[in-house]
C-alpha cells in the first residue's frame, strides 16, 4: 500500500498518545508553527495511519493501551518503508538506556515537559535533514 502525499506544503507530525490533554496541547503549539498534526491513541492506529499517510515526524508515547511504544519503534525501524521517519519519544517512563541505544529514537523527552523543549526538539530533528523533503 502506497502512502498518500501531503495535501499542503506543511510538515506533518503524527502524535501517538492516549492522553488527550497532551495531544491537544501539542496540536495547538505545532499548528501555530504551520505544522499539520494527526493524533492517534493506540499503536495499531499509529501503524495504520503510517501505512495510509506520509508523515514527517512521530511523537511517540511509550505507554499505550494496546502496545508498548518500544515495540512500535522496533517495528518502525525494521519496516523499510517506515524506517526513515524520525521518532521523538515523549513519555513519563524513565529512559531505558539499552532500548535507547538499540532503537535510537531521534530524541527522548520525559513528561512532564516544557513545551519550549518539545518545540526545540521538533525543530532540531526537522533541521537535521532526516525528515522527508
Amino acid at each position: 500500500m502506497q502512502a498518500e502525499s501531503h495535501v499542503s506544503g506543511k510538515r506533518s507530525v503524527l502524535v501517538v498518545d492516549d492522553d488527550q490533554s497532551i495531544t491537544r496541547l501539542i496540536r495547538r503549539n505545532l499548528e501555530d508553527r504551520d505544522t499539520q498534526v494527526v493524533e492517534v491513541t493506540t499503536g495499531l492506529d499509529c501503524i495504520t495511519k503510517l501505512l495510509e499517510t506520509r508523515m514527517d515526524l512521530i511523537l511517540l508515547d511509550l505507554k499505550l493501551p494496546d502496545f508498548n511504544g518500544w515495540g512500535i519503534l522496533s517495528l518502525l525501524r525494521l519496516t523499510e518503508s517506515l524506517s526513515h521517519i524520525p521518532v521523538i519519544v515523549v513519555t513519563a517512563e524513565p529512559a531505558d538506556a539499552a532500548m535507547v541505544r538499540q532503537l535510537r529514537p531521534d530524541d527522548y523527552i520525559q513528561k512532564p515537559f516544557e513545551m519550549r523543549d518539545l518545540l526545540a526538539s521538533v525543530k532540531r530533528v526537522i533541521e537535521s535533514g532526516r525528515v522527508n523533503e
